[in-house]
């Protein structure tokens, strides 16, 4: 008999982990509350305008190596456009359009290479940026006085000057951590750092999807579960996981019915994991943790045009409250009428409650502030508040996060908000998979296909 591993939650990270347990003759079942899998990463059909809309633009670099092993197994990885050599192009209020290029040298070369010629910054702060970059080389994130620190100590300890933190530093910051730097764990910061600007010289180099989110990571998971054996049921309520004799025997639905496993993976967001552990030996332990564990929001704002005016694929915006512009129309090839252009926030806290209305007229006059020429009023517009977009990577909530192993030895947790070394982002999620795949292992010993 295959053994049966239960996954409540059609996240990446459950849809990961199913994916690797079905790769190791593991038979899954995938439960998902919604009607649809995704979780925070999913796309879909506007009525207005009949195009493909995601709840939040998900750009990954080529240095997300688990992240495009997942790709390949799901057989989406050509469905990513991956940079030949990285460059981030961004714009300053008072400088305009500036470009920072990585060339094809050894790493940490292409770093220094790059920021010397990196005309936004006076040759002063190019060098105080190099000096950061080079801490990069013998920083550890495990130590215990990096672990303490925000993003913004440990710059102030390289001596970064305001202006290479509001221009390069913050951008960067908040787009990888969704945190803005002032709060920020530099741990995770760095070691997020030294993955993409310290592998190989492409690690940097934006991977976009070409495709609606689902597209990409949703419907070729199902697929592979469900080809290897597996299920995968969305609209599903799980009300508990059954525990006998201090072992996870399966999960309860809605109406009281159990279905039985070998072993339990829950991959849901930690606010809800409280009702599923409620009664187990776990709940109180985990709940007073947990409870403390913050969230940030990201909002998304996208804007049809009359004219598609905008020449960029994609631009960093410095100083303004929009973080990053998107044109839909040259990322995926869309063919729809005038221009798509989707703004994001990140770390939206004084955002996320203000009308739609408020937000719509954020992102215009930002993008006017780029683009002068830009079409004065959209024609149709879309806001999304992700309020729980990621947990808040702060110093004090990374000491909360659990390990993916528990108490309990066959029930295990997954999600990019687990102990993972990474921010809240798909490779965190990802990684979180792997490492819970290989604990499930030793407890369900698949027999070799």
């Amino acid at each position: 008999m295959r053994p049966h591993v239960i996954i409540v939650g059609g996240g990446i990270s459950g849809l990961a982990a199913g994916v690797l347990l079905t790769s190791r003759g593991v038979m899954v079942t995938v439960l998902e509350q919604k009607p649809a899998l995704g979780g925070r990463a999913y796309s879909f059909v506007d009525a207005t305008t009949g195009e493909t809309v995601d709840n939040g633009q998900h750009v990954l670099i080529a240095g997300y190596e688990r992240t495009m092993r997942f790709l390949d197994m799901i057989g989406t990885r050509d469905l990513v456009t991956v940079q030949h050599n990285p460059s981030l192009l961004f714009h300053h209020p008072a400088r305009g359009f500036r470009e920072l290029r990585l060339p094809s040298f050894p790493s940490p070369f292409h770093f220094v290479w790059g920021i010397l010629g990196f005309s936004l910054f006076s040759l002063r702060d190019r060098l105080r940026l190099l000096r950061a970059g080079m801490a990069l080389l013998t920083s550890n994130p495990e130590d215990t006085a990096l672990s303490q620190m925000t993003i913004a100590q440990w710059l102030d300890s390289l001596g970064q000057s305001r202006e290479c933190k509001m221009s390069f530093w913050e951008p960067l910051g908040v787009s990888i951590m969704n945190e803005h730097i002032e709060r920020a764990s530099a741990a995770v910061f760095v070691r997020s750092l030294k993955m993409a600007f310290l592998g190989g010289h492409r690690h940097a180099a934006l991977a976009i999807p070409r495709v609606g989110l689902s597209q990409l990571y949703a419907e070729g998971a199902q697929k592979y579960i469900t080809r290897g054996g597996g299920k995968v049921l969305c609209g599903v309520d799980t009300d508990g996981v059954n525990i006998r004799d201090d072992r996870a025997v399966g999960v309860r639905l809605r109406g009281n019915t159990p279905i039985s496993s070998d072993a339990v993976i829950l991959t849901v967001p930690p606010h809800k994991l409280a009702s599923l552990l409620a009664g187990t030996p776990l709940a109180a332990d985990m709940n007073a943790a947990l409870s403390s564990l913050e969230s940030s929001p990201i909002v998304s704002v996208h804007l049809w045009y009359e004219r598609d005016w905008m020449k960029h694929e994609v631009v960093g915006v410095i100083g303004r409250r929009i973080q990053w512009i998107f044109n839909k129309r040259l990322i995926s090839g869309e063919q729809g009428k005038g221009g798509h252009i989707s703004t994001v926030i990140s770390a939206a806290h004084d955002y996320a409650g203000l009308t739609n209305e408020q937000l719509v007229r954020i992102a215009v006059e930002d993008l006017r502030s780029v683009y002068p020429d830009a079409d004065v009023e959209p024609r149709q517009t879309v806001v999304i508040r992700e309020k729980r977009a990621t947990f808040s990577c702060t110093p004090s909530n990374e000491r909360l996060r659990p390990p993916q192993r528990t108490a309990i030895p066959n029930l295990f947790l997954a999600g990019d908000w687990t102990r993972t070394g990474f921010p809240g982002t798909i490779e965190g999620a990802v990684a979180s998979a792997e490492l819970c795949v290989v604990l499930v292992e030793e407890v369900v010993r698949p027999p070799s296909m």
